[in-house]
């Protein structure tokens, strides 16, 4: 957070002094939003509003909004975004981003555009420091902990959709309230839980989905390789990035897997996710450490992401890299050196 002491002790109402004369405000996700970006986009959105009722606030990210609960989400609660290609930067007179920093590569604003606004709990970039504000909060197990703070802080009131949002933001970026915990957070969930919409949150957390959406689970067994208490899968092409993320989580559940490394290629990125079970070790520095001089990444003590550029990479060394971000994984946690065996192989000698 910035060393100004009025941000430190006031944050939300040191906000509204420097939105207090725009008239058009842009709150920029990071690129396939999950819920907590969303949630907390939501919560800005409304304080901006309550500042300003007629000023112009847009919602926009990039990539697409993929999961199924994600566009759940976003229709039950009536939650409007915009895709960041049908904006101009220079319509707005105001930019913020959310969950997300400055040149961390999961964002689209232009390199030639700086935020003037950044919220965030990820660990602080570098380029953040640049921004006239920043509140960045990485022991904070999500970013609508921080919005649910400027809402109690400005005494806005929160209806049910928004508690709601914020609520299913802050379950899904701490894994269930399992990782990443503050006492900020379990305050927050206090806050927020007896206002939550139950039948709402069941209908968000359980959409349909289709066919396809357990063809990949098969596709993604079915690849899994096993390295002691690692598991590597590659999903091939992808229809949706949010796939790795849903496959790693899914798979952190074996027993005796501390660590997996998803894959799988979407247009012309690998996107790949990282989960462990284990404490201390930062996956979100894991992920930096095998992305570096590749592509970009970072995250969570328990949960992180990346993705590699590969357009104009042939077939061979699009494997390359895939086979390169998988080595490296290997021997950062220790197992570079054992003979991986199909999760497949495993069952048979167990049946046999």
């Amino acid at each position: 957070m910035n060393s100004n002491q009025d941000i430190v002790e006031h944050p939300a109402r040191t906000l509204l002094d420097l939105a207090s004369g725009k008239r058009s405000i842009l709150i920029v996700c990071h690129n396939n939003p999950d819920p907590d970006a969303m949630a907390a986009a939501q919560a800005l959105k409304v304080i901006f509003f309550a500042q300003k009722p007629k000023r112009k606030v847009v919602i926009v990210y990039g990539g697409i909004v993929g999961r199924a609960e994600n566009r759940q989400m976003l229709r039950r609660l009536k939650i409007e975004m915009t895709s960041i290609k049908d904006i101009s930067f220079r319509d707005f007179s105001l930019v913020c981003l959310i969950d997300s920093q400055p040149h961390t590569g999961n964002n689209d604003i232009p390199r030639a555009v700086y935020p003037q606004v950044v919220i965030d709990h990820h660990p602080l970039n570098a380029a953040t420091k640049k921004c006239d504000f920043y509140d960045v909060r990485p022991g904070y197990g999500s970013s609508s902990t921080i919005l649910t703070e400027y809402l109690r802080e400005l005494e806005i009131p929160v209806d049910k959709r928004l508690a709601t949002a914020l609520f299913y933001g802050m379950k899904t970026d701490t894994g269930g309230f399992s990782r990443s915990v503050t006492k900020a957070d379990l305050e927050t969930f206090n806050f927020l839980a007896p206002r939550v919409a139950p039948r709402t949150l069941a209908a968000i957390e359980n959409p349909p989905v289709p066919k396809g959406y357990y063809l990949k689970y098969v596709d993604a067994i079915e690849s899994c390789v096993v390295y002691q208490n690692v598991i590597v899968t590659d999903l091939g092409k992808i229809g949706n990035p949010d796939i790795p993320a849903e496959m790693a989580d899914f798979l952190l559940r074996m027993e005796a897997i501390r660590w997996v490394l998803a894959m799988g290629e979407y247009r012309d990125e690998l996107i790949l996710s990282v989960r462990t079970s284990r404490r201390g070790w930062w996956a979100g520095k894991i992920a930096l450490r095998i992305l570096r001089g590749l592509g970009t990444g970072g995250g969570h003590e328990r949960a992180a992401g990346g993705k590699v550029a590969l357009a104009g990479m042939s077939p061979e060394e699009r494997k390359v890299i895939r086979d390169r971000v998988a080595e490296r994984l290997l021997k950062v946690v220790g197992v570079g050196d054992v003979t991986g065996k199909p999760l497949f192989a495993s069952r048979n000698q167990e049946q046999s």
